[in-house]
């Protein structure tokens, strides 16, 4: 699972972001779950494979996304936390309108590597809330899946806000990224990919950042 050994905090921070986040960590189970089932368990899931029964309860937290050119995705699938985001129903929409202008070289470049790679990604998110202080946090996770031709054209992802209430839909602000390389068949565990640590504006939290 990402994330845990790379949290900065105090303990009942780190309590309040592993239940906010449980169905992230469901998802990734489940897409694992499809993976370890591919011949020596080492493959990747296709598109086909992933049933909303299996993901279930945390459908909400879903969605997948699309390769349709060298620099663009767009949300094939997406559950209501991704909607809420945007502000309306999220298919068939550029999957970058979901994030401020700043994050957009970023996240451009993290698609890549998550479609290229391929990789698995953790992506710290921020929003700031609405006539309030402070900034609310979540978290993306990215998982590479095969199409019927055997290349990597799509994303099966997962994202959750920490606190009690949705933020209000408004793009989303890039704080950091994490990404896993998938080893092809035959090869050692997911590798991970050279990181750093850096400061948020939440206290507490730091994210890691990929050094090229």
């Amino acid at each position: 699972m990402f994330g845990d050994k790379f949290f900065r905090g105090t303990q009942e921070d780190m309590q309040s972001l592993q239940r906010a986040y449980a169905p992230l960590n469901r998802i990734e189970a489940y897409w694992q779950g499809l993976r370890d089932g591919t011949p020596g368990g080492t493959g990747l899931p296709a598109r086909t494979q992933i049933d909303p029964r299996g993901i279930g309860q945390d459908l909400r937290h879903a969605f997948i996304i699309e390769r349709i050119a060298p620099e663009i995705s767009k949300i094939r699938v997406s559950g209501c936390v991704l909607s809420d985001m945007v502000g309306c129903e999220a298919r068939g929409l550029p999957f970058s309108r979901a994030f401020d202008a700043e994050s957009q070289a970023t996240l451009a470049q993290t698609l890549r590597d998550s479609f290229d790679g391929p990789a698995t990604a953790c992506l710290k998110l921020m929003v700031p809330r609405r006539g309030m202080r402070g900034e609310t946090v979540g978290e993306m996770r990215l998982f590479p899946l095969l199409n019927t031709t055997g290349t990597v054209t799509r994303l099966l992802g997962a994202m959750a806000f920490a606190g009690r209430a949705m933020p209000a839909a408004q793009p989303m602000i890039l704080t950091g990224t994490f990404l896993r390389e998938v080893r092809a068949r035959g090869a050692a565990q997911g590798q991970e990919r050279k990181a750093q640590l850096r400061p948020t504006h939440v206290p507490y939290l730091k994210v890691l950042c990929m050094e090229d």
